[in-house]
């Protein structure tokens, strides 16, 4: 006799569907854009490569059908919130209503330690994007170190060395690298033990290297030449690795001890903060945006690129802690970067910004802070590196996977081929995912490397990858997957693909963005 089993209470099928391992996304699409018919033309797409000098910064981009994971900077799908708020702009040119949200915001999202509170001295300073907030900030500080062309080079005359000012970093991207020695300074990188054994056990492989830092700051002469010490969160150079809050609350005692002060690169915080809350101890039982706060509170200043995890497409500003040690150091450079920002960006309460872009900013920091919106980013992020390394059939992307990015280890993936550095393979490889309709770029040893006295000198620490950078809420996973599959195809025929000779560029500063190549002959 048939005995049916007792039905489910709704306590049961709850319990049930709480099993299910695919998740919604939490968002919904408001918007789709067609591309046209010829994207599909794969013969069309190799031309234009071709006459592009198969650089990727040159291709089109409305002739990607794939992933277009150049980078994550300033490409994010903004939420409807957001466009709402760009139709509320006020395009004043002086005090727009934008500004004054943007500073409470800024207070809101970082600690209380960011508000304005000296009303004859501004302490948030706006601009189009990170790289100028960067400009700004070393080309004050040189001018406030007594930097002066001489016919040797630059000289910092009255300084006890007369060595050119180290920053140092637990890993400079090449904007910050740039805008650094620019200025005649030098950009040290002092990455983790960690991230130099590659130890794909550890989980904050961004850190700053504690041992280095304190060698130079112990060291009279050298310390004399560090003005401040920067820490980029995440770690983007060294494959977007998390840096833990321990390592910053450190890194920040050690520089206060030394009377240096301590300033971020914090263009993905919220990303960090997430890494930090899932995986640290200190940040059991916090929220994202508590644990943000926790984080900035150790720091003088800090600079941010507004197109990461502030979620727009354009904006950056620098801000400077008014009881910090930078302020306290430097007591003329928020006068300096007023000045600054009025030559070269405008009034400084709109700073190269439309009124309505700070309004979507200002949203944008509040949403990047939400559990639910950063789980599902950087868990799609960490897929993809599993269908990647799936599709390759072994590990090639950098390991753990970070936030906003995944990485080819460059070495792992043409281990056993004759390809060597200057044949630069990392171009080839993204040069002929374009072909596949996908596009990522080099960060290795020719974006990362330069030449001096017509010799190849690479990044020192090594770092040698090409980069994926995921669009936040622009991708579904099927494009992800279909971009992998690209990549496990070029990894299978590894062996057969060519190097490049270099047509343009090789001498030249930020030397990617601009080089042309052409596929070496047989």
């Amino acid at each position: 006799m048939y005995n049916p089993p007792m039905p489910f209470s709704l306590d049961d099928w709850t319990s049930e569907f709480a099993k299910t391992k695919t998740r919604p996304r939490p968002y919904r699409n408001a918007a789709v854009s067609f591309r046209p018919s010829s994207i599909d033309d794969r013969e069309l797409r190799r031309k234009i490569l071709e006459d592009g000098g198969l650089n990727v910064f040159r291709f089109p981009a409305a002739m990607i059908p794939g992933c277009d994971l150049l980078t994550d900077s300033g490409t994010t799908t903004m939420t409807m919130r957001q466009w709402s708020q760009l139709l509320l702009g006020d395009e004043s040119y002086g005090s727009n209503e934008g500004y004054f949200e943007f500073k409470q915001q800024i207070v809101e999202t970082f600690g209380q330690q960011w508000e304005n509170r000296d009303r004859d001295q501004e302490n948030v300073f706006i601009f189009h994007q990170g790289r100028a907030a960067e400009y700004g900030l070393f080309t004050c500080l040189a001018k406030l170190l007594g930097a002066r062309a001489s016919g040797t080079g630059t000289v910092f005359p009255g300084r006890k060395s007369s060595a050119s000012p180290i920053i140092p970093s637990n890993g400079h991207f090449d904007t910050t690298q740039a805008n650094i020695e620019a200025n005649c300074f030098e950009a040290r990188n002092l990455f983790s033990p960690e991230l130099r054994a590659k130890d794909e056990a550890s989980l904050f492989k961004g850190n700053m290297d504690l041992d280095q830092l304190r060698a130079l700051l112990e060291d009279p002469k050298m310390r004399d030449r560090i003005p401040l010490v920067y820490m980029t969160i995440t770690n983007n150079t060294g494959g977007g690795q998390p840096v833990s809050l321990t390592n910053i609350r450190a890194t920040a005692e050690l520089c206060h001890s030394h009377g240096v002060p301590f300033l971020f690169d914090a263009c993905r915080f919220a990303e960090n903060a997430w890494f930090n809350q899932q995986n640290e101890p200190l940040c059991k039982g916090k929220s994202v945006a508590e644990v943000v706060r926790m984080m900035f509170e150790p720091a003088d200043g800090f600079h941010i690129s507004l197109k990461k995890d502030g979620l727009v497409n354009i904006g950056g500003c620098l801000v400077v802690s008014e009881q910090g040690l930078l302020a306290k150091r430097y007591p003329q450079l928020q006068a300096m970067l007023v000045g600054h920002q009025i030559l070269v960006e405008g009034h400084p309460t709109y700073g190269g910004l439309a009124g309505r872009d700070l309004k979507g900013v200002v949203e944008g920091l509040k949403t990047v802070v939400r559990k639910e919106y950063l789980t599902h980013r950087i868990n799609q992020v960490q897929k993809f590196g599993a269908w990647i390394d799936e599709h390759c059939g072994a590990d090639v992307v950098v390991r753990p996977v970070g936030g906003h990015a995944i990485y080819l280890d460059l070495d792992k993936f043409f281990a056993g081929t004759n390809l060597s550095d200057d044949q630069f393979p990392g171009i080839s490889l993204t040069a002929l995912l374009l072909i596949a309709g996908h596009r990522m770029c080099e960060l290795g040893v020719y974006a990362f490397g330069k030449q001096v006295d017509g010799r190849e000198v690479g990044p020192d620490p090594r770092v040698n990858n090409v980069r994926a950078a995921v669009p936040r809420l622009c991708y579904e996973d099927s494009d992800l997957q279909s971009a992998a599959e690209a990549v496990g195809i070029l990894y299978r025929h590894r062996d057969r693909i060519p190097g490049v000779e270099v047509v343009y560029g090789q001498d030249r500063p930020m030397r990617h963005f601009i080089s042309r190549f052409r596929f070496a002959s047989a």
